[in-house]
C-alpha cells in the first residue's frame, strides 16, 4: 500500500501536467482565433521572429538575449521545420534565422505540453484578457513539483498547491468558455476522487524523472553556452 504523501504527489504532478495543458490550449487556441488568425500554424507562422529571438542568442536583427533563454531548441522543433529557401529577410546575422523555418503544417495545440503552453502565452499571448498571475502560478507549482527532493506532499503543502492550480485553471478556463470551464472542472473533480495505485505511481515517477534528466541537461547546456559568451566577450575588451 502507497504513502499517502505520496498519493497526494501524484495527484497534483496528474493536475498540472494533465489537466493543466487541456485547458492551457484552449486558452491559446482562443487567443489566435481572436487575432484573426485561422489556426495555431498560420498563428505561429505569425510570430515565428518572437519565438526565434527568446530561442537563440542572436537573430536577424542582431538581439542579444541579456537573460538565460526560456525557450530550448527541442520547443522550437515541436513548432517549426526548416525549409530549403534562402533567407527571405535582411538577416544580418549569418547561420540560422526565422527565415529558414516554416511553422509545421497541421500542428495543433496537442503538440504542447504544460512548460510550452506557459511559455506561448506569456511570450506571444500578451494584450489578452489573460491573467498571467495563474500562468506564473501554474509553472512555478509545476517547477516545484518536478525539481522536488522526494515524490511526496504533506497534506499543508498538498493542500496550498491544489487551491492555487485549481483556482488559477478554472478562471483561465471561465475565460475561453462554459464548455472548457465545465470540462476542466469534471477532469479535476474526476482526480480529486481517483484512488491511485501502486503502479500509477511509479509509472509516473519514471515520468518525472526522465524530465528531470532532461532538464538538467538543457541546463548544464545553457550553462556552457552562457560561459563561452562570457569568455568571448572578455577575450575582445
Amino acid at each position: 500500500m502507497y504513502h499517502f504523501d505520496e498519493a497526494r504527489y501524484g495527484r497534483t504532478c496528474l493536475l498540472v501536467l494533465n489537466v493543466c495543458p487541456f485547458t492551457l490550449r484552449h486558452v491559446i487556441d482562443d487567443f489566435f482565433k481572436k487575432q484573426g488568425s485561422p489556426d495555431i500554424q498560420d498563428f505561429l507562422e505569425k510570430n515565428k521572429h518572437d519565438l526565434y529571438h527568446i530561442m537563440a542568442k542572436k537573430c536577424c536583427c542582431r538581439l542579444i538575449t541579456s537573460r538565460v533563454t526560456p525557450m530550448y531548441r527541442s520547443q522550437w522543433d515541436l513548432l517549426y521545420k526548416r525549409n530549403l529557401s534562402p533567407c527571405r529577410g535582411k538577416c544580418s546575422v549569418g547561420g540560422d534565422c526565422p527565415c529558414k523555418f516554416d511553422a509545421i503544417p497541421g500542428i495543433t495545440t496537442n503538440v504542447m505540453d504544460i512548460t510550452l503552453c506557459c511559455l506561448v502565452i506569456k511570450n506571444i499571448c500578451q494584450g489578452a484578457a489573460i491573467n498571467m498571475t495563474h500562468i506564473d502560478k501554474i509553472r512555478d507549482i509545476r517547477n516545484k513539483l518536478i525539481h522536488a527532493s522526494s515524490a511526496t506532499l504533506d497534506e499543508q503543502t498538498y493542500n496550498g498547491y491544489w487551491s492555487d492550480v485549481k483556482t488559477a485553471i478554472l478562471d483561465l478556463a471561465n475565460m475561453v468558455s462554459p464548455t472548457v470551464h465545465a470540462d476542466t472542472v469534471k477532469m479535476i473533480q474526476d482526480l480529486e476522487t481517483r484512488v491511485m495505485n501502486r503502479y500509477e505511481l511509479e509509472e509516473l515517477k519514471k515520468v518525472i524523472v526522465n524530465l528531470q534528466k532532461v532538464e538538467e541537461v538543457i541546463i548544464v547546456l545553457l550553462i556552457s553556452i552562457n560561459t563561452l559568451s562570457v569568455l568571448k566577450v572578455i577575450t575582445c575588451m
